[in-house]
């Protein structure tokens, strides 16, 4: 992969990260007060919080055709914008990833390896954030992209419902035991994501939106330098007095 031209034309980084950011704030209150939400206003959870678990839960509460439109809408609303910030920043918005993430594991490094292989089976089965700005680094053609993201959405999104209805009287008996036992559950959730929180504090979805700006902007520019490093016999600035 190769550092996109400086001089391309950008989408300003605001208008991708801003979006990004508030829906992660949202999502974040909608898992502490998600006991209440889910029973009560299931597609509201659904929409500030897509998760797996309460994509299952709102299955047998609502409508098919609420729960697919709902459900496309929020899940594919941040995939291309992931996907355009990996396109614009190339590696450098890989290294900045590997920082937010956390990747002690060198999982974004992993699946940067396997991907020019298996990277239209990883968009279609999990285009999570990180995934979708792996497409765009690792030069996935926009058209693909969609492709594979709108149709792997739909089929989770098939799936869930399915399980929903498969398993509706199982799941129709959590919600009455989450109903009942809410508010309980509201303060454990309050204590959980407390706690995830204190130890993602420098997570991307925590921090403003100029905040990222200035960390993906001196990731390029440390990549720049390591590319482009100065002369063995470059002068050395003269030093200020004190």
């Amino acid at each position: 992969m190769s550092l996109p031209p400086t001089e391309r034309r950008r989408i300003p980084l605001a208008i991708l990260l801003t979006p990004i950011v508030i829906l992660a704030v949202l999502g974040t209150v909608a898992d502490v007060i998600g006991p209440g939400l889910i029973t009560e206003r299931p597609l509201l959870q659904m929409f500030l919080n897509p998760r797996n678990r309460y994509l299952l839960l709102a299955s047998p509460q609502v409508d098919t055709v609420a729960f697919l439109l709902v459900g496309f809408v929020r899940l594919v609303l941040t995939d291309p914008l992931f996907y355009l910030l990996g396109v614009q920043y190339g590696d450098a918005a890989l290294r900045w990833a590997e920082r937010k993430a956390g990747d002690d594991i060198g999982f974004i490094r992993a699946a940067e390896r396997f991907f020019a292989r298996f990277g239209s089976v990883v968009i279609l089965i999990a285009p999570s954030g990180y995934l979708c700005l792996l497409a765009g680094a690792t030069g996935m053609r926009a058209r693909r992209f969609i492709t594979l993201d709108v149709v792997g959405t739909v089929g989770r999104l098939v799936l869930f419902r399915v399980l929903g209805e498969t398993f509706k009287d199982e799941l129709l008996g959590v919600l009455g035991f989450i109903q009942r036992y809410q508010w309980w559950l509201i303060g454990l959730s309050l204590v959980v994501v407390a706690i995830q929180s204190r130890r993602k504090a420098s997570s991307a979805t925590l921090q403003s939106p100029s905040k990222l700006e200035e960390e993906i902007e001196a990731a390029e520019q440390e990549l720049v330098a390591e590319r482009h490093p100065p002369p063995a016999n470059a002068p050395t600035p003269p030093e200020r007095d004190p």
